[in-house]
């Protein structure tokens, strides 16, 4: 009696490790399979007076693989019916190239009939982590012979589209045939006596097994999952995956092309070269000295279009210019064009820091317009003006050898416009006190403004303004000065000084501590000192290179909602005005010379 049961201690110890080893060896029954429409099955015709428990334990797989895939069982096992197991849902996991390679990234070229998704369970990888590593590749250029990074990853989880069949129970009803339940179900008749090898003939009442797909989003391990489900899956999401992931990196950087005519393939390059050259040095100067305050990082690159169109066409056509947020553009006007198309097609910015007088900005809506036009720069003044100047009386001072500049011309037909008052005063050889005087009424505040902007005229009226200053006591008097008196200030501005003058410019530099500051970073970056220029290029370049740092550099778009950045030479306030497609700069700098010996400098928008 003691061995008897000996014995069957060891019979029930070598059972325990039969089944545990069936288990460890993982869900990879050794039965029969079968093909039932597209999809492969393993099957189990039942025993007479089997359990659940027992056929687990017989197959090797768990009780709940049998209730997932077999629903029907639920309501009890039925002799000669079948349990089926989908084969790809049974599989153990493949090694991957990870397993073997461990998580180095590796450059792999693409063969024939790869694609992302091959290539995803080639390298134990998700699709996620092959697109963020190679954003320069949209989704559908993942074909034969693309070059691309993988980080092979052990056991990556990614997400898939399951369709599977479960086997479920159909109620035959009267008059029911193979053939009509099949149709039902999207199966052969063939397949379904397949599956009902118990049932001979359709009877009432009887119950066949038929199958069931659904399709149900899931995570699992790459290397199981099948190849058509993964595609399923992103099949309608790549794309938009591609998308978001592109976003987010340019949220976390920003891709600047430098694109100007610096012509350094020649020795003796003109003046203009250079002027491109003193600019890109003022903008790196920015990118290094104010680079920190940035939460983003902004990647410059410089190309040389060298002056020529067929040099700009092969730069434009490098597959990183595609990549770039901003582009900034020369004065050039065909290789201002060419640069324009290439960002309408490529959705990127285009900085226009050089012109006042290009009008692509009208019809493109991707054009940053820095150099404010004339007529919206005027237009800017005047509305300045009305506030400043409500009440006054404008003089107009007229050069009789020659006619009123196009600027004297917008600011005469604004203060129109605006119903302010106005006269003209002629001015011959020289502006008289007595002139002057004759016209002025007590108590009136009166803004002179010369229809030209020469020297020539502003020497000429000065003299007699300064007088009426000092000894018309009873009036108030303001001169308004144009953006070329910048030119005469070695010259004229004590004048200017005292007769009250107000300039209006695109640029002013008070030469202040933030310029010498910038000027001892150009020295030590470069020697030597900024070439002399109006505007001034070196500043131009910092003063752009600090707000694209203010601004994309802090993840804000450039738009007309962003703040008026005030730099050392120029303001910046982007806008639109009506029937324009692109944003023009709206800020414009007043330079305040006044009586008390003090200049000051404010930036005004047309809001």
């Amino acid at each position: 009696m003691i061995k008897l049961l000996k014995m069957n201690h060891k019979k029930i110890v070598i059972l325990l490790i039969g089944w545990m080893a069936a288990v460890v060896a993982g869900a990879q029954p050794a039965l029969p399979n079968m093909t039932v429409g597209n999809q492969s099955f393993y099957y189990y015709q039942l025993e007479d007076k089997e359990s659940v428990h027992g056929v687990a334990q017989k197959l090797g797989v768990s009780i709940d693989d049998i209730y997932r895939y077999n629903p029907w069982a639920k309501q009890g096992l039925v002799k000669k019916q079948l349990l089926l197991f989908p084969t790809k849902a049974m599989l153990k996991p493949a090694e991957s190239v990870a397993a073997a390679s461990g998580n180095k990234s590796q450059n792999y070229t693409m063969g024939y009939g790869e694609d992302i998704y091959t290539v995803a369970k080639k390298f134990g990888t998700n699709v996620e982590s092959i697109l963020g590593n190679n954003l320069k590749l949209s989704p559908e250029k993942y074909v034969e012979g693309a070059k691309i990074k993988v980080v092979p990853q052990a056991d990556v989880m990614s997400n898939y589209e399951e369709n599977l069949a479960q086997m479920i129970y159909h109620n035959m009803k009267s008059g029911e045939t193979f053939a009509t339940i099949a149709a039902q179900y999207n199966i052969t008749p063939s397949d379904l006596q397949k599956l009902n090898p118990s049932v001979k003939k359709p009877k009432k009442g009887k119950n066949l097994i038929v199958p069931q797909y659904s399709a149900t989003q899931k995570v699992g391990n790459i290397a199981t999952i099948d190849i058509d489900e993964l595609r399923q899956y992103y099949n309608t999401r790549i794309n938009d995956i591609y998308k978001k992931l592109v976003d987010e990196q340019r949220k976390k950087t920003c891709n600047v092309a430098v694109v100007l005519p610096f012509q350094l393939h020649k020795e003796d390059a003109p003046k203009q070269a250079h002027l491109y050259t003193d600019f890109l040095k003022g903008f790196m100067v920015a990118m290094d000295s104010l680079g920190h305050t940035a939460s983003r990082k902004i990647n410059v690159k410089v190309y040389d279009t060298k002056h020529n169109l067929n040099v700009t066409d092969s730069l434009l056509a490098l597959p990183v210019m595609s990549e770039m947020n901003f582009i900034i553009a020369p004065n050039e006007p065909k290789q201002l064009e060419r640069i324009n198309k290439f960002a309408i097609d490529n959705g990127i910015t285009v900085l226009n820091c050089f012109s006042t007088k290009a009008d692509d900005f009208k019809d493109n809506a991707n054009v940053l317009m820095t150099h404010t036009p004339t007529p919206n720069m005027v237009a800017t003044l005047c509305q300045w003006m009305q506030q400043r100047f409500n009440d006054c009386t404008f003089i107009y001072l007229e050069d009789a050898g020659s006619q009123g500049t196009d600027m004297f011309t917008l600011i005469k037909e604004n203060v129109s416009q605006n119903g302010m008052h106005a006269m003209t005063l002629q001015v011959g050889s020289e502006l008289t006190f007595d002139a002057v005087s004759n016209r002025l009424n007590p108590g009136t505040h009166y803004v002179f403004v010369p229809t030209t902007s020469s020297k020539a005229l502003l020497k000429k009226i000065l003299p007699a303004l300064k007088q009426v200053k000092s000894e018309r006591f009873d009036c108030d008097i303001n001169l308004l000065g144009y953006p070329e008196y910048v030119l005469y200030l070695k010259d004229c501005q004590p004048d200017l000084m005292a007769v009250d003058t107000y300039m209006f410019s695109r640029f002013f530099n008070a030469k202040g501590f933030r310029t010498r500051n910038v000027e001892a970073s150009y020295a030590k970056w470069y020697g030597g000192t900024m070439l002399e220029s109006y505007p001034h290029m070196g500043l131009l370049g910092f003063d752009t290179g600090a707000y694209l740092l203010k601004t994309l550099g802090n993840g804000i778009a450039i738009d007309e909602n962003t703040e008026v950045y005030k730099g050392i030479q120029t303001g910046f306030k982007f806008g639109s005005a009506d029937g324009i497609s692109g944003l023009i700069n709206q800020a414009i700098t007043l330079v305040h010379f006044s009586p008390d010996k003090k200049i000051e400098s404010f930036v005004v928008t047309d809001k």
